[in-house]
């Protein structure tokens, strides 16, 4: 997938449609909080593990909330003091969320449990790519051919990036609800 962004440009689609690639992302990350935290409310986790999978159903509410610029995508006409009241209020629920001793055991769990190093860095890639279009950093002059297709090579490379976390978060999620259901079924 991140091979083919740059055809983009070869193919001479409309850059025009950056709008539609964003109210996908926007609609997938919404869809990503919702499968998070309805995953952790409706499954048998509890303590440390159901601590960190609200953390993480926060992490999605942040990166939508990032997405929209803290709301002035959708909610447009406040002053920016009420766009960066949304965004101090959601980033220090993600730091305050770090005092509850439920929620660092459940990071040190997940630090010591098998990750999808692949996905990771497939989510990796995607980033550094995007953020070296937005930015124009050096590598930015392999992948850009026309600048102003900058817009729509920047949301297409953040596609990958949120395909990746989503599945690295599915992955880990699931794995952990069906353990914690076999638990449940030895235990009666």
């Amino acid at each position: 997938m991140i091979l083919f962004v740059p055809l983009v440009q070869i193919l001479h689609i409309n850059p025009d449609w950056v709008i539609f690639i964003e109210q996908g992302q926007t609609f997938f990350l919404l869809f990503c909080f919702v499968f998070t935290l309805l995953s952790t409310l409706y499954s048998r986790l509890t303590g440390e593990e159901r601590a960190f999978w609200l953390w993480a159903s926060l992490w999605w509410l942040v990166l939508l909330g990032r997405d929209q610029n803290w709301g002035r995508q959708t909610f447009s006409g406040y002053s920016h003091a009420f766009y960066h009241g949304i965004a101090a209020v959601l980033i220090l629920g993600l730091i305050l969320m770090l005092l509850w001793p439920r929620l660092r055991a459940g990071i040190k769990y997940y630090y010591h449990q098998p990750f999808p190093a692949w996905n990771f860095l497939l989510a990796a890639t995607g980033f550094l790519l995007a953020d070296a279009v937005e930015r124009g950093r050096w590598i930015a002059q392999f992948i850009l051919y026309n600048p102003i297709y900058d817009d729509i090579l920047e949301e297409l490379y953040e596609c990958p990036f949120i395909l990746a976390l989503f599945t690295i978060s599915a992955a880990l999620q699931w794995r952990t609800i069906i353990g914690s259901d076999r638990k449940i079924i030895k235990a009666s």
